[in-house]
């Protein structure tokens, strides 16, 4: 049997087939899902929008196994979703890079410190000097190349979330998951942030798909996904 994580190289990086999910039980069931499908293919970047509760969420969570599946089957770089107990989930995780809406730095840890940990979760754990100059390369290209040992506390919104960005392309994720990544940034720091996670697709063959109502960013995305009624519109 092959290991859970192993990776069979295709032109997908996700497909999504017949994912439902609800919330509640009885008559307080609300299905926010109904029967979704989708393919995500290496090296494209695709935006999922639609209404606040439309389950955009829901479906970013369920793809990155933060989430337990309730009906339909996933497959993430190459292996299923479906079934998977809670190591597997773990190591599958591993092979993503997320970017949650709150940008959750700990407040103890410098934006050089929390990279450097993020950097101990890959395969092959870089030496502190090799993460410190891939960290300080992430960071000055999001404009952050002064606050490489700045505190959270010390920081904006705005910075933290793109110390949050950094994290996410520390370890040279196949795929970035991304909840509202630009939504606490100005027109500048949001074309920054896009530029760079399109940049990573290009040069790694990465994937993206990034929950966002920032419409500023739709012309830069390969595809613009609806979620309306649970269900995907425009998901060709």
């Amino acid at each position: 049997m092959p290991h859970p994580c192993t990776q069979t190289m295709t032109s997908v990086a996700v497909t999504v087939r017949g994912v439902s999910y609800a919330y509640g039980e009885g008559a307080a069931r609300k299905t926010v899902l109904d029967e979704v499908d989708l393919t995500l293919r290496r090296g494209e970047f695709a935006v999922l929008t639609g209404h606040s509760g439309a389950g955009k969420t829901t479906l970013l969570t369920l793809i990155g196994a933060i989430r337990s599946l309730q009906q339909g089957q996933i497959n993430v770089l190459g292996f299923n979703l479906a079934g998977r107990g809670a190591i597997a989930q773990e190591q599958v995780r591993r092979q993503i890079g997320f970017i949650f809406q709150d940008h959750n730095l700990f407040s103890a840890l410098s934006a050089f410190r929390t990279l450097w940990l993020t950097s101990g979760l890959s395969p092959s754990p870089p030496s502190r000097q090799e993460a410190l100059s891939r960290a300080t390369a992430l960071l000055e290209a999001l404009g952050m190349g002064s606050y490489l040992h700045s505190m959270p506390g010390q920081l904006s919104t705005g910075q933290k979330q793109r110390i949050a960005v950094a994290r996410a392309l520390m370890n040279t994720p196949q795929l970035i998951l991304g909840d509202e990544p630009t939504a606490a940034l100005d027109h500048d720091a949001s074309m920054l942030v896009i530029s760079l996670i399109r940049q990573h697709l290009t040069t790694n063959g990465a994937s993206a798909l990034i929950v966002t109502h920032d419409d500023r960013i739709f012309p830069m995305a390969d595809r613009v996904l609806y979620l309306r009624d649970g269900r995907l519109v425009n998901a060709a």
